[in-house]
């Protein structure tokens, strides 16, 4: 198995990226519980839960897939004709009747879209036929770093529109977040365009590429609502990723933390210093990589057990990891 690990940090400016609900004339932003952890004066540890803004696994995902199908289909890749109609339907159902000679097989054969993030289909009647595919790409909940700073929950900005009526205005609020965000995504490469008979699609390194070419484009204007008027500040802090074959390794999630008084990336270290010991448990049995970017503290790591390569930006990270996917499936 070739899997894939990654987590990025992105400080974000006054985002309206993932609303739940309207009451009227006020919309709220998504807000989960989030557990910070302090030190008080005399170095002792606590913990507080908070409410604070947050980006949901299911709107990235989407996102993702908006990308992906746009660059499927600029390279003329197979997608069917329900995920290329996304913005017309409004999302993706990815056809969820099933039909006549239906299949697995037949669906990842014919959508990129299906293959990758997975399907449901059914059919009515009293055997009630079901068939589905798991997503070979997980996100996360796109979430604040609560332990590097102490995070507000998203704030109401007041509107005003104008109305048809006579001296009279529209008026709405809308719930803001700015937070340092940080989220993980996970790639199971091998299981992309395979079949139920574990053979694969004829151009199943063109859908890997295109996979990490929709990472890298997702994080430029695809994420998110109301981007119309609240088009978010996005600045890309720092990331890492490892590829591992043939055991799953998870990297750290990006947090910093208070070391000294003093902010660290420590999940570079964390994931340097887990890989070492993953590597000594299973030894040369596993091939594990890590790859990684620090713009926030120019942090460089290196290492004599493991293959460590810098990169200079998010589309730099992505890239790199894509060309050493490609030459480990090449030489398996």
């Amino acid at each position: 198995m070739v899997f894939v690990s990654m987590s990025f940090r992105f400080r974000i400016d006054v985002e309206a990226a993932n609303m739940v609900e309207s009451v009227g004339n006020y919309s709220r932003h998504r807000v989960v519980p989030i557990i910070a952890q302090y030190y008080d004066g005399n170095g002792g540890l606590r913990y507080e839960l908070t409410y604070l803004p947050a980006i949901s696994g299911q709107s990235l995902a989407n996102a993702f897939s908006r990308a992906l199908t746009d660059i499927a289909l600029s390279r003329n890749h197979p997608v069917c004709d329900m995920c290329r109609n996304y913005e017309k339907i409004g999302g993706f159902p990815k056809r969820p009747t099933l039909s006549d000679n239906d299949s697995i097989d037949k669906r990842v054969k014919e959508c990129i879209v299906e293959d990758v993030t997975g399907f449901m289909a059914t059919k009515g009647g009293e055997r009630g036929e079901v068939i589905k595919r798991t997503s070979k790409i997980w996100f996360s909940y796109m979430i604040p770093d609560a332990d590097s700073i102490k995070h507000a929950p998203p704030i109401p900005q007041f509107h005003v529109r104008y109305s048809t009526n006579e001296n009279e205005q529209m008026i709405f609020s809308i719930e803001s977040g700015s937070a340092i965000y940080r989220v993980k995504i996970a790639i199971d490469i091998d299981s992309i365009g395979k079949l139920t008979d574990n053979k694969y699609v004829d151009n199943r390194l063109d859908r890997i590429n295109d996979v990490f070419d929709a990472l890298a484009l997702m994080f430029n204007g695809y994420i998110g609502a109301k981007k119309a008027r609240y088009l978010p500040q996005m600045e890309f802090l720092g990331g890492i990723a490892s590829i591992s074959h043939p055991y799953r390794f998870m990297v750290t999630p990006a947090k910093a933390k208070l070391v000294k008084d003093r902010l660290e990336s420590w999940y570079l270290y964390d994931t340097v210093t887990r890989a070492t010991r993953f590597l000594s448990i299973f030894g040369n049995k596993v091939r594990l990589s890590i790859y990684y970017a620090d713009k926030e503290f120019n942090t460089l790591l290196a290492s004599k057990d493991i293959t460590i390569e810098g990169a200079d930006s998010l589309e730099d990270l992505i890239s790199k990891v894509r060309n050493s996917v490609q030459k480990l499936i090449e030489t398996k």
